[in-house]
């Protein structure tokens, strides 16, 4: 952290300097600019749209507008019992903040589509706890939405290849909106596809980015891509500027008014990852540049931390055919947890969860301490173990259904003979799935109560009895972490020992997240940065510029 010299030495002074190029600094920039601060936003890679552009694009916010067009009710007060219950046990939980997201998400989005190009509808995702009957929880379709498809090819030409779109992941996609991911592929969706195809429209995050960086570029607010954040320039504790690199060289930029972190977690930084969480995760964001800079940034300002322990996650696979160009393998997200005929397994052979639970949830099983033991039981790997109906009737990474078995899969002709060959005790295994299909028969799982709660919806259970029998290591993964420095309702990074750091905001995956461990629902994460960088940029805005 570099304190400011006198005279103070800049390289370019303006109100508002936004640290990122995902969906909360673009948000957050969006304000400031139409808050009347002169906005410059700076991303440390060469691609725009940060973990947002890859996403499934959907967001997470209560009370929308769309919501109630289409006769959807909803209120603060069961949005609040929600988020209360889903959260419930972790202390590090702000009823200030959650209470800031919840009233701003509804006008966030209505400014959003007020003023700039972003348009959205209601997505079929319901809240993913409503199987559990918490309170205020809203079935399907319930409080997300999605950004309508957007022609990058025509709107943004001249950055169309600049804004990350779709990666190596398979599970969503390329062309489809989260809306079509569950409708059936009529003739007419399937000619649409290919229009977008053919035209380049882009549907999900990309297209969120796309329509919120439209609006920056008619705002004449200017980007700078390969230019990293390096560290903050602080006066009296106060922060007044940002020192970045850019094009070989060191600048430093003065903030009259305010520095925004909206700069992505630290999930591909193993140090801090092995600090904080403890155990490994496989980031699936797939730009590498997530690295912790904006916690190591406020940090070294004196920033309150919180929420260090927590990270978005998803439990992951890995396909031998699917690499980086240098062989290395690129985790994806699973296929085929919860299938009927199928169960996870630990390296003792054991069940360890309901293999339906939102993927936020599954992957915090591997983390488990057994204090009788003094282990870690479900230590990655676990193994996903599925039967012939599985596997003959949905795609499965790179096993399609109808077509050979790739040479790197692992199956057998009993279970005792799959334990052996991945290396599980082979009386154990067949204890356990024998345990398994035996209360499946029935249509239960009173182990872990999978045919009541899941994902959704209830999971479904049925014997595994069709050889071959397969097994897949499933590992746990990250969407990103969610902890970072603690910020107040207007997204103002709190100092330690009390208040706030002058000058300094934080949102998205930077910042410790508003609902601590929880996922509420498919688009919480985008929701949880946007709001906050909604929050974050007004109120940077409003500020009386500094003499700096």
């Amino acid at each position: 952290m570099a304190e400011n010299p006198n005279p103070p030495a800049w390289d370019r002074i303006v109100d508002v300097v936004v640290v990122g190029s995902g969906g909360a600094a673009l948000v957050a920039a969006t304000l400031a600019h139409d808050g009347g601060a002169e906005t410059l936003v700076v991303e440390k890679a060469a691609m725009l749209g940060g973990t947002t552009a890859v996403s499934g694009g959907g967001i997470w916010l209560p009370g929308n507008h769309h919501m109630e067009k289409a006769g959807l009710t909803d209120s603060r007060e069961d949005t609040l019992a929600y988020i209360e219950r889903v959260t419930a046990g972790n202390g590090q939980i702000d009823r200030a903040q959650v209470e800031a997201f919840v009233d701003a998400a509804p006008k966030m989005l209505a400014y959003l589509e007020e003023h700039t190009p972003v348009r959205t509808h209601i997505t079929p995702l319901p809240d993913y706890y409503s199987p559990w009957g918490v309170p205020g929880q809203r079935a399907m379709p319930g409080r997300a939405v999605e950004a309508d498809p957007y022609a990058v090819g025509s709107e943004l030409p001249e950055w169309a290849d600049k804004i990350v779109s779709r990666g190596t992941l398979m599970s969503l996609g390329a062309a489809t909106t989260l809306t079509e991911d569950f409708s059936p592929q009529t003739p007419e969706l399937v000619a649409e596809l290919a229009r977008r195809e053919a035209e380049d429209i882009r549907p999900k995050g990309a297209a969120l980015i796309a329509r919120l960086f439209k609006g920056l570029l008619e705002r004449g607010v200017e980007t700078l891509l390969e230019t990293p954040a390096r560290e903050l320039v602080t006066r009296d504790g106060d922060v007044v500027g940002v020192v970045v690199e850019h094009e070989g060289r060191e600048l430093r930029i003065g903030a009259r008014k305010g520095v925004v972190l909206a700069c992505g977690g630290f999930e591909w930084n193993p140090e801090l990852v092995a600090a904080h969480i403890g155990y490994d995760v496989k980031p699936l964001s797939p730009l590498r540049n997530n690295t912790g800079d904006g916690l190591l940034m406020a940090q070294e300002a004196g920033a309150l931390l919180g929420n260090l322990d927590s990270y978005w996650g998803t439990p992951s696979m890995i396909d031998p055919e699917i690499t980086e160009e240098d062989g290395t393998p690129i985790p994806q997200f699973e296929w085929g947890r919860g299938a009927p005929a199928s169960l996870i397994v630990n390296r003792h052979a054991q069940r360890f969860a309901n293999e339906a639970l939102p993927y936020n949830d599954f992957p915090k099983a591997y983390g488990e301490y057994d204090t009788g033991t003094l282990d870690f039981p479900n230590a990655a790997p676990a193994f996903q173990v599925f039967d012939a109906t599985v596997r003959e009737s949905q795609r499965i990474l790179s096993m399609h259904p109808g077509q050979p078995d790739p040479s790197w899969v692992r199956k057998a002709d009993t279970i005792r003979e799959l334990a052996e060959l991945v290396g599980l005790d082979p009386d154990a295994l067949e204890a356990t799935v024998a345990r398994f299909n035996e209360n499946a028969e029935r249509g239960e799982d009173p182990e872990f109560n999978r045919h009541q709660t899941g994902l959704m919806a209830p999971g479904r259970v049925k014997p595994l009895t069709q050889a071959p029998f397969y097994a897949v290591e499933i590992l746990p993964g990250t969407l990103g972490t969610n902890g970072g420095p603690r910020i107040d309702p207007n997204a103002q990074v709190r100092r330690q020992g009390g208040g706030v750091i002058g000058g300094l905001y934080a949102a998205g995956n930077t910042a410790a997240n508003a609902f601590g461990w929880a996922y509420p629902s498919g688009g919480a994460t985008i929701a949880n940065g946007t709001v906050f960088g909604y929050l974050a940029g007004r109120h940077a805005a409003a500020q009386s510029p500094r003499e700096i």
